[in-house]
């Protein structure tokens, strides 16, 4: 089966063929088209049809609600805890969300660690800072 969509200008047309009729007027798409008949317009040269296999529409169609999934589920964003099971890609799309830079050279295992530590300041780093205060 195959959808088909008609180019041409006259105000209707009928195409026949293994015992089937279908009517086109200008611009007109047809879904579920017998193959035999989607076959003799995809042979036609004169540009009057656009055959798509339903198949090919299928896998768009696809690929349009995987691609507005990824669009909501976002699980880098800004929002989220990080996730030691990321990528490194991830990671460090992560900590640019957050403004944070990372080395060029760093490894998960490094980015997980100072994720750590961004998230979980340690006491001994906010002692150190009063000590010159005694």
């Amino acid at each position: 089966m195959a959808t088909v969509t008609y180019n041409g200008s006259r105000a209707y047309l009928e195409y026949t063929s293994g015992g089937v009729t279908l009517g086109w007027t200008p611009q007109r798409t047809v879904e579920n088209v017998p193959e035999e008949m989607a076959r003799k317009m995809r042979i036609d040269t004169s540009g009057l049809w656009t055959v798509v296999d339903d198949g090919e529409v299928a896998k768009k169609e696809v690929v349009k609600q995987m691609a507005e999934v990824v669009e909501v589920d976002d699980s880098t964003s800004d929002e989220s805890p990080f996730n030691p099971n990321w990528t490194r890609g991830e990671m460090i799309k992560w900590f640019s969300a957050r403004g944070e830079s990372t080395p060029r050279t760093a490894t998960k295992a490094s980015l997980t660690a100072l994720a750590e530590a961004l998230l979980n300041p340690t006491p001994a780093t906010v002692e150190q800072s009063s000590e010159g205060d005694e």
